[in-house]
């Protein structure tokens, strides 16, 4: 497993936590198989390219892209963690 792949999987769980929402309807908000979501999340696989694209430009998950990318935050810009 690689480390990279695990720790952007455990931020997406962070942030479909910090929504409220369950893996089948986070799945569903961006458009992908639950089983899709499971395996990013858990870090057996590498999350994709289009799947980053679609959660930074959905309106409600835009909010976290910094800190998902980056792992930083600038609240005055609207870029925030789950835990803000």
């Amino acid at each position: 497993m690689n480390p990279d792949t695990s720790l952007v999987g455990k931020k997406i769980r962070q942030i479909r936590e910090a929504m409220g929402l369950s893996r089948p309807k986070f799945a569903e908000l961006l458009q992908v198989p639950p089983t899709t979501l499971k395996n990013y999340e858990l870090g057996y696989r590498e999350v994709g390219g289009a799947f980053l694209v679609a959660l930074s430009q959905h309106p409600e998950l835009h909010k976290y892209t910094l800190w998902l990318l980056a792992d930083t935050t600038v609240p005055e810009a609207g870029q925030v963690s789950p835990e803000s």
